[in-house]
């Protein structure tokens, strides 16, 4: 009941820094001729529509808001715990916390780097509410660069404090510290590396939402453990830490677990299901009523050095904090790339490797370490594709 309780008190939003509108283009919501005309945009911003409101397990569960009849969002804190009664919301507003600190919007740079090192101080206790509209998924709302959200509810080996640092607002990039351990690590490659069947074996990667479909620019290998013990585990906390309150098995993909050797890469793609032609059986709109990946989380299995290549690069993105005087545009990277010698005798000439070698070294890069995660969003929270988040694997060097 919390929409009905904003929209029919209106003072709880007022000079909140709340902001309940839609994040696309509205032309005549089906509200707009409701008899009660109503004028909320909150109401309008959590139903969007018959059109595009996916069905979602809970759908025959949401109690409709009075009067308007229209679905209700449901209700985030910032760290992503699904509010789902108010003694709950209650207990989350008694143990609200105070800001240990906050890079001040005035100090947000243009990358989205925080340009002081003073955050401001204030002695109110704060409780952050997120609305996300009926049948569509929480997402995180970063800030800052370098912002820090504490995610006291997911739980780990060892019972560590788990929390994300935001690495980059565009695309939506974020470092989850404290997700896995060295041993799961270990446990995952050694029943990657023991699979015999011919479904989930190590092999040559493929592409494509069905089938097996070897592609020239994906010269990885990768297998699959969709039901091991350290598989399940993360695969729970994967969910845990997107703000699922429950775990849905058909929500999720298969444990992947991909290795580059020498010289193999990925070429930028999205992780978004592209169907243009329709050819799959299964809806992959998800901005109207279909279902898609919305979000992956990366897990590091191995160190690498700086200059052993192996990063995975957003290639619209740019290194964080790095100032727009000092950014470096593809063709002078390949330039300064030959001039290494770094990858002379070992990539071809004009390959789609050695160009990635140089977008590698210019864009937004995040070097594997093992047991590192990382965190990025395919979707934007309208379910349309966020092309921002184009990445690649890089050549191993």
């Amino acid at each position: 009941m919390l929409t009905y309780a904003f929209v029919s008190d209106s003072s709880i939003l007022e000079n909140k820094g709340s902001g309940c509108s839609p994040t696309w283009t509205v032309r005549n919501h089906y509200l707009d001729s409701h008899s009660l005309k109503l004028s909320s945009e909150m109401i309008k911003f959590c139903d969007m529509g018959i059109d595009r409101t996916p069905l979602q397990p809970d759908h025959e569960q949401m109690v409709r808001v009075p009067g308007a009849q229209s679905l209700p969002c449901h209700f985030h804190t910032r760290e992503g715990v699904r509010i789902t009664s108010l003694d709950q919301l209650a207990n989350f507003a008694r143990d609200a916390k105070v800001p240990n600190g906050e890079c001040a919007p005035d100090d947000r740079t243009s990358d989205g780097t925080c340009g002081s090192t003073d955050v401001a101080e204030t002695s109110r206790r704060e409780l952050h509410l997120y609305a996300v509209q009926a049948g569509r998924v929480f997402i995180f709302a970063p800030k800052y660069v370098g912002e820090i959200i504490e995610l006291p509810h997911v739980k780990v080996p060892g019972d560590l404090p788990v929390w994300l640092e935001v690495i980059s607002l565009q695309p939506r990039v974020f470092d989850i510290f404290n997700f896995f351990n060295r041993e799961e690590s270990e446990k995952i490659v050694e029943k990657a590396l023991k699979e015999t069947t011919e479904t989930h074996r190590m092999k040559r990667s493929s592409t494509g939402a069905s089938g097996y479909n070897v592609n020239s620019q994906r010269t990885s290998e990768n297998g699959f453990d969709t039901h091991g013990t350290e598989a399940q585990a993360v695969k729970h906390r994967c969910m845990d830490v997107l703000g699922f309150d429950t775990y849905t098995e058909s929500f999720t993909d298969g444990l992947q677990v991909l290795r580059y050797n020498k010289t193999t890469a990925y070429i930028p793609h999205l992780d978004w299901i592209d169907d243009h032609h329709k050819k799959e059986e299964h809806n992959f709109d998800s901005a109207g009523l279909g279902s898609n990946r919305f979000a992956t989380i990366l897990l590091y299995m191995t160190d690498l050095n700086e200059g052993d290549g192996g990063e995975t690069v957003f290639t619209h993105g740019w290194p964080p904090g790095q100032p727009e005087s000092e950014r470096v545009e593809f063709d002078d990277a390949l330039a300064a790339l030959r001039a290494s010698g770094d990858v002379e005798g070992l990539l071809a000439h004009g390959s789609w490797e050695e160009k990635m070698v140089a977008r590698c070294r210019s864009r937004l890069a995040v070097r594997p370490h093992s047991s590192r995660a990382v965190l990025f969003y395919s979707q934007n929270p309208d379910g349309s594709a966020d092309n921002m988040s184009l990445h690649g694997g890089c050549p191993v060097i």
